[in-house]
């Protein structure tokens, strides 16, 4: 059984919602799936009153458990055709690593 993660970034709630739907089809599927978020990197005050939705049920994931799934699907918003500062600082933080990545954003 394959060990998948589904790494998310969600400022609103919305990318969380997609992200629980993929890890229920990689699931129905026969994988054994965590769903993990990327640290919030805004100060807890301006993401209130920007009203980010903070209660997010997944745990943040740690660069350092990466290289424990067989595969890991990555989920986030865009802003300005760009991925947010939050996943990319994570990313960034985690490298390559050894390991691959196959990138099949549209």
């Amino acid at each position: 059984m394959s060990k998948v993660l589904v790494l998310y970034y969600s400022t609103y709630g919305h990318i969380e919602t997609m992200a629980q739907a993929v890890a229920e089809g990689a699931r129905s599927a026969g994988a054994s799936v965590d769903v993990k978020r990327v640290p919030e990197t805004v100060a807890p005050e301006i993401a209130k009153g920007a009203h980010f939705k903070l209660d997010q049920a997944a745990a943040e994931a740690g660069v350092d458990e990466l290289p424990t799934y067989d595969a890991i699907i990555v989920g986030c918003p865009t802003r300005f055709g760009r991925m947010p500062s939050q996943m990319a600082s994570f990313l960034d933080q985690a490298g390559v690593c050894g390991l691959a990545v196959r990138c099949t954003a549209r």
